[in-house]
């Protein structure tokens, strides 16, 4: 089984959805290859400035197809690196109903998390032996305590509210409205400068593992070339006739 993965174009908004709610939108090693295709695919389209995650059928994800794993469905690599936001451009999770052990690394790879209020999130990999190779990108996301809470807590399931309060969603919302909440973030962010965002994403996070004088650097070097772009011009045109500016990445 090979979770279901659809694009939709929105505008400048690119719509990824886990769709096989039969099966929670659980995946196996090919359904998170097409994750990582979407959002290499946002990442190569200049028409496209945003990404949004979401799950159909009233779930965004409870992880992994335990049967896909016995049956040797993840022989070829699990592909981790999708907890690491392998887009360069912004990403938005909206988040409804079960987020689950692989659910919670997908996720993890977006810049930006909607839940529902219902929404219950949880790792419960430990109850089956199962390897977290990603749990480092979450690690860098949470204060500790609270990244061992969801690691060591094999069997709870914890709520949105509790997310939040983390730090890891950004807003809670009521049950059903998630998505619409993320298109509306997504479409604001699709009119701001994507130059700056990319570099911005990139700055943040890369500060987790970076010096505070590389950190330093690198942020020089994105403002050298923020101010050779056409862009930085047609910003300060904009602001002096009181009109939005037209970005075209350049």
């Amino acid at each position: 089984m090979t979770a279901h993965v659809t694009t939709e174009r929105r505008g400048r908004v690119l719509v990824v959805t886990l769709d096989d709610p039969a099966h929670l939108n659980c995946y196996d090693g090919g359904g998170l290859k097409a994750i990582g295709a979407a959002w290499a695919a946002l990442d190569a389209d200049a028409d496209l400035r945003v990404g949004v995650l979401t799950g159909a059928g009233g779930d965004f994800c409870a992880g992994a197809d335990v049967a896909a794993v016995a049956a040797g469905g993840f022989s070829d690599p699990p592909y981790p690196e999708i907890a690491e936001g392998l887009a360069a451009k912004p990403t938005i999770a909206a988040i409804e109903g079960r987020c689950l052990g692989g659910g919670v690394m997908i996720a993890t790879g977006c810049d930006l998390r909607i839940g529902g209020a219902s929404a219950v999130f949880g790792l419960p990999e430990s109850r089956w032996n199962y390897p977290a190779q990603w749990l480092g990108a979450l690690g860098r996301q949470l204060a500790t305590a609270h990244a061992m809470e969801l690691a060591l807590l094999g069997d709870e399931r914890l709520p949105a509210s509790r997310l939040a309060e983390m730090g890891w969603l950004n807003r809670v919302v009521d049950d059903g409205n998630a998505f619409d909440f993320a298109i509306g973030w997504a479409e604001r962010v699709a009119a701001l400068a994507p130059g700056a965002l990319r570099r911005f994403k990139e700055l943040l996070r890369a500060a987790g593992h970076l010096s505070p004088s590389d950190a330093l650097a690198l942020g020089h070097r994105h403002s050298m070339e923020l101010m050779g772009m056409a862009d930085t011009m047609e910003g300060g045109r904009a602001f002096a006739e009181h009109r939005p500016p037209r970005f075209e990445d350049r």
